[in-house]
C-alpha cells in the first residue's frame, strides 16, 4: 500500500506566490515604463528617430562602437586568460584547494569602484608598470609607439580596461568550467586515448575536451559580455578619454526627464536612444545564455574530486602559471593598499597616513568615510532582509511549476532575471526618472537607495536558491504532510534548515553586491546625504587635482571597502554545499 499527499489544484500558499510574482514584475518594470513615458514625452521624438542621431552628437559619438568593442575584446581576454586557469584548477589536486578555488573567484564580487581604483594605482606614474617602462595612462614611450604606429588612439586605456574587466571576470570561467573538469570520469579520457583519433593531446583537446567544455564556456563568455557591456566604474576611472553607453547615460542623468528650453529635448533622447540599445542586447544575449544554460544540464559521468584529480605536479610550469595568475590576482589589491599610505609631498612621494587621516575626516568630500560605510552597511542590510525572501519565493514559484507548468515556470524565471537585462546605471535611471521625477516627495525618503540594490541583487538570489531547491528530497515534505505538518511548518523545519548553506551564499552575494554597488547609487544619490562608500570613492577619484590627498584617501577608502568585501566572501565560502560550486 503506498501513500501519497492529495494534489490540490490551488494550495493555500499559491495565491501568496501569485501575489509575490505581480509585485515582482510590477517593481522590476514599472520605473522603466514611468521612465519611458517621461522620456518620450519630454524629447517629442520617436525612438527610431532618437536613434538615428546618435551619431551625429557629440555626447554620443563613438560611444556605441566603443562599448561593443570593448566588451568584445574583454570577452576574448578574459577566455584567453579564463580556460587555462580553470584546466590547471580542475585537472590537479591543489594543497589548499578550496582556498585557491575561493581565492580566484573572489573578484568577481569586489566593488567595481574600488577596483578601478587598484588599477589607477598601478598604472599611475608612481605605479610599478611605470617602473617597467609601460605607461598605460599617458601613453609614452613604448605604449605610445604603438599608439603612433598602428594608429589605435588611447591605446593604453584600452588594455588597462581590457585588463581590469579580465581580472572581474575570470571568476565566471573558473565557476563554470573548474567543477566539470574536477568530476569528470577520467576513463572517458582513458578511452579517448585507445582511439586513433585520440592519441594526441591536441586530438583530445579537440574531439573530447572542446566538445565537453565548449556550453559552459560559451555561457560564461556571454555573461562576461553582459558585465563589460555594462561596465560604468571601470570605463569612467580607466579610460577617461573614451566613453561608452553606461557612462554617457551616467553624464545625461541629471538632465534627462526635464524639459529645460535651454537644453532642448537632447538628454532625454540620448538616454532613450541608448536604453533602448542597451535593453535589446542585453535581452539577446540573456537568451542565448539561457539556451547555452540548457545545454549544460545534460548528464555526465561525474566522480568527486578525490576520486577524479590527480596530485598536483608541484615543479612543473603548471605551478609557474598558476602563481602567475594568483599575482595578477593579488596586484592591484596589493597596490591600491600601498597607495592609500603614499601622498605627495613636494613632487616627491612620500610614506604617510596622511591619505587615511583624511578619509576619515571627510576632507574634500561630503561625508567621512564612517559615515559612507555606515550607510553603506543600512542598505546591504536592507537590501538582504527584502532580496532574500524575494529571491527565495520566486525561486520556490519556478520549481514548482516546472513540472506541471514548464512554459508559464520559463516566464516567471525569465521575469527574475529581468533586471540583468538592464545596467545598474539604467536601473538607477529607472528610479530617479520614473519615481523620484514623477513623486519628488520620494527624494526625502532614505531608504529609496536600496530599491537599486534590490533590484540588481535578487536575481543572484534566484540563481543561487533554484538550483539547492531542485536538489532537496521531495519525499521529506510529503512525509512531514502525511504527519499533518502545515505550510509554514515545513518551511522552517525542512526546507530551511536544508537550503541553509545556499542561503548563507545568497545572503552573502546581497551584502557584498550590495556595498560595492556603484552605477545605480552614483546615479541616485551622487554627493548627497546618503553617499554609500563606492559613490564616496567615485566623487574623490572624479577630482584628483583639488586636493593631493583626493586620491590617497580615495584609495585608503576602497581598501577598507575590499577589505569588507574580501572578509565577508572568504568566511562565508565554506558554507558552499559542495554540488553548487559552479553557482554564483
Amino acid at each position: 500500500m503506498s501513500w501519497r499527499v492529495p494534489e490540490m489544484k490551488m494550495r493555500p500558499s499559491d495565491g501568496g506566490l501569485a501575489l509575490l510574482v505581480l509585485l515582482w514584475t510590477l517593481a522590476a518594470t514599472l520605473p522603466l515604463y514611468l521612465a519611458w513615458g517621461q522620456l518620450s514625452l519630454v524629447s517629442e521624438a520617436s525612438v527610431f528617430d532618437t536613434i538615428s542621431n546618435l551619431e551625429s552628437r557629440f555626447q554620443t559619438k563613438g560611444a556605441l562602437r566603443f562599448t561593443f568593442l570593448e566588451a568584445a575584446l574583454s570577452t576574448l581576454l578574459t577566455i584567453l586568460l579564463g580556460v587555462p586557469l580553470a584546466w590547471t584548477l580542475g585537472r590537479w589536486r591543489w594543497p589548499a584547494r578550496r582556498f585557491l578555488r575561493a581565492f580566484f573567484t573572489a573578484p568577481f564580487v569586489m566593488p567595481s569602484v574600488a577596483v578601478a581604483a587598484g588599477f589607477l594605482a598601478l598604472v599611475d606614474s608612481d605605479g610599478p608598470l611605470m617602473v617597467l617602462g609601460i605607461d598605460l595612462r599617458t601613453e609614452t614611450g613604448v605604449v605610445g609607439a604603438f599608439s603612433s604606429i598602428s594608429g589605435w588612439s588611447n591605446s593604453g586605456q584600452m588594455i588597462a580596461l581590457l585588463l581590469a574587466h579580465a581580472w572581474f571576470n575570470l571568476a565566471l570561467i573558473v565557476r563554470f568550467c573548474e567543477p566539470l573538469l574536477s568530476s569528470l570520469d577520467p576513463s572517458l579520457e582513458e578511452a579517448a586515448r585507445l582511439l586513433p583519433q585520440g592519441r594526441s593531446r591536441v586530438a583530445r583537446l579537440r574531439r573530447l575536451w572542446a566538445p565537453l567544455l565548449w556550453p559552459s564556456v560559451a555561457a560564461a563568455s556571454v555573461l562576461t559580455f553582459i558585465f563589460s557591456f555594462t561596465s560604468f566604474a571601470l570605463v569612467k576611472s580607466l579610460t577617461p578619454d573614451s566613453r561608452n553607453i553606461e557612462v554617457v547615460l551616467a553624464n545625461q542623468a541629471d538632465w534627462a526627464g526635464i524639459n529645460i528650453a535651454s537644453l532642448g529635448q537632447t538628454p532625454s533622447e540620448i538616454v532613450m536612444a541608448l536604453s533602448l540599445i542597451q535593453l535589446v542586447t542585453m535581452v539577446a544575449a540573456l537568451a542565448l545564455l539561457s539556451a547555452l544554460q540548457a545545454r549544460r544540464s545534460r548528464r555526465l559521468p561525474l566522480l568527486s574530486d578525490e576520486a577524479a584529480l590527480k596530485p598536483a605536479p608541484l615543479r612543473t610550469w603548471r605551478s609557474v602559471h598558476l602563481a602567475l595568475m594568483a599575482l595578477f590576482t593579488l596586484s592591484p589589491l596589493l597596490m591600491l593598499a600601498l597607495a592609500s599610505f603614499q601622498v605627495r609631498d613636494a613632487g616627491a612621494m612620500a610614506f604617510s597616513f596622511a591619505g587615511w587621516q583624511a578619509a576619515f575626516d571627510g576632507t574634500g568630500a561630503n561625508s567621512t568615510l564612517t559615515e559612507a560605510l555606515a550607510n553603506s552597511v543600512k542598505y546591504a542590510i536592507l537590501t538582504m532582509a527584502v532580496a532574500l525572501p524575494t529571491g527565495y519565493g520566486l525561486a520556490h514559484t519556478i520549481h514548482r511549476l516546472e513540472a506541471t507548468r514548464p512554459r508559464l515556470a520559463s516566464l516567471i524565471d525569465i521575469l527574475a532575471m529581468l533586471p540583468l537585462a538592464l545596467s545598474a546605471v539604467m536601473v538607477g535611471l529607472g528610479v530617479l526618472i520614473g519615481l523620484l521625477r514623477t513623486e519628488p516627495d520620494l527624494l526625502t525618503r532614505w531608504w529609496i537607495p536600496a530599491f537599486g540594490h534590490i533590484m540588481l541583487t535578487t536575481p543572484f538570489v534566484v540563481r543561487i536558491l533554484l538550483p539547492a531547491i531542485r536538489r532537496l528530497d521531495p519525499d521529506l515534505e510529503s512525509a512531514s504532510a502525511l504527519l499533518g505538518a502545515g505550510p509554514l511548518r515545513r518551511l522552517f523545519s525542512i526546507r530551511l534548515p536544508l537550503l541553509r548553506g545556499s542561503l548563507i551564499v545568497a545572503a552573502s552575494f546581497v551584502l557584498a553586491i550590495s556595498l560595492g554597488e556603484f552605477g545605480a547609487s552614483w546615479v541616485v544619490v551622487r554627493f548627497g546625504a546618503w553617499s554609500t562608500l563606492p559613490v564616496l570613492i567615485g566623487e574623490r577619484l572624479a577630482r584628483p587635482g583639488w586636493n593631493p590627498l583626493m586620491r590617497p584617501a580615495a584609495y585608503a577608502s576602497s581598501t577598507a571597502l575590499l577589505f569588507v568585501t574580501m572578509a565577508l566572501f572568504m568566511a562565508v565560502e565554506r558554507f558552499r554545499p559542495d554540488g553548487a560550486r559552479s553557482e554564483f
